[in-house]
């Protein structure tokens, strides 16, 4: 019989009722911050200076969340305590973005604070990604003005060189020979030749997520769904170890564009895909949210994992729902009777049967 990993349900030291409350309380309400400070606007060009409309820039905090201090050299003089606050509350280094328009203009109001940023438009079809490094200084201005250039793709899809190639090629090699080391030099001298080449990211951050270094693996994922939006595999792999890392709200926006990108197919990964973004929405108290993603899980693939009957049930008692928290109770205890934590679960059964008496009567 497969083993099974004891997990962490509802105690009855915790009041559900007012747990449930106060869940449903702060249900999916958006928060926002106050940037209405300084404006930044420019124009956005192509490289005969034409002015692009319908562009898509974004700013971004210009900084290392590993070494925890900003990116750009010449913003020493900003607090890390400030970066480390304004990083975490975004959840996110993009914060804002506009659209140019038919004379190429866009405009982001509201920077936060002086400091460096950077400007990036990614997904542009017909031209590279291009990024704009800024530093806003402390002189009291209330408007910032950068230009953007973006270079013309040769295609749509930009073309791998034979050289590049070559170095896929001997990565697999390497790695077929389990040498991890020798195929992620061969995979960082294809990035080399190929700054672009979303295929080469994903494979150096699978080998370097094997050999235990997260944040880089972390790293590369990003970059190749950065070069390639709707890169599936690249998209599950970074909220996949995201979530791993206990970052829930920067997991779930890669987990939910793969589930957009995957579409109508119905395979094991898109599953996995639903469970992990309901158990992300769990964390992050957004119950109702939880249980779309946990419900299609189990819809999916039934033996996802027992977890995904007790975590839909949690998030049932947190909506107040409390048939369905009973009748997924119920459920796990008749597909996992020998696991670890089931008087746990009898015990949490019977409470809620004596809160939803209504409902024990139609279960009983």
């Amino acid at each position: 019989m497969k083993r099974i990993i004891p997990v962490l349900v509802l105690t009855l030291s915790l009041c559900l009722s007012g747990l449930s409350y106060q869940a449903a309380s702060q249900e999916d309400k958006p928060m926002y911050m106050n940037f209405d400070k300084i404006s930044i606007w420019g124009h956005v060009y192509n490289e005969g200076q034409l002015p692009l409309a319908g562009i898509k820039v974004e700013i971004r905090l210009a900084y290392d969340s590993q070494r925890k201090q900003p990116e750009i050299m010449g913003a020493s003089d900003i607090q890390s305590h400030v970066w480390d606050f304004l990083y975490k509350s975004l959840g996110s280094d993009v914060f804002a973005w506009a659209e140019s328009n038919e004379e190429g203009l866009y405009r982001i109001n509201g920077i936060p604070r002086p400091g460096a940023y950077y400007l990036q438009v990614r997904h542009a079809e017909d031209y590279l990604q291009t990024k704009v490094h800024v530093i806003i200084d402390k002189t009291g201005a209330k408007e910032f003005e950068a230009d953007v250039i973006l270079r013309a793709r040769k295609s749509a899809v930009p073309p791998v060189s034979k050289e590049a190639l070559e170095e896929i090629a001997k990565a697999k090699e390497a790695n077929a020979a389990n040498d991890t080391d020798e195929a992620i030099e061969h995979l960082k001298k294809a990035i080399e030749i190929e700054p672009e080449f979303a295929e080469a990211y994903y494979n150096l951050g699978i080998l370097l997520r094997v050999k235990r270094e997260i944040d880089d693996a972390i790293a590369y994922f990003i970059k190749a769904v950065e070069y390639k939006e709707n890169y599936g595999l690249a998209l599950f792999a970074l909220g996949e170890t995201l979530h791993a890392k206990k970052k829930y709200a920067q997991s779930n926006p890669y987990l939910v564009k793969y589930l957009e990108v995957a579409g109508e197919e119905k395979n094991g990964t898109k599953a996995q895909a639903h469970y992990l973004a309901g158990t992300n929405y769990l964390n992050l108290k957004k119950a109702k949210r939880a249980i779309i993603h946990l419900s299609k899980a189990i819809e999916l693939k039934p033996g996802i994992n027992p977890n995904a009957y007790i975590f839909l049930a949690n998030s049932c008692v947190m909506a107040r729902d409390g048939e369905n928290a009973i009748k997924n109770y119920k459920k796990y205890m008749e597909l996992y009777p020998d696991a670890p934590n089931i008087e746990q679960v009898k015990t949490i059964l019977e409470k809620l049967k004596s809160m939803y008496p209504e409902e024990k009567k139609k279960l009983s």
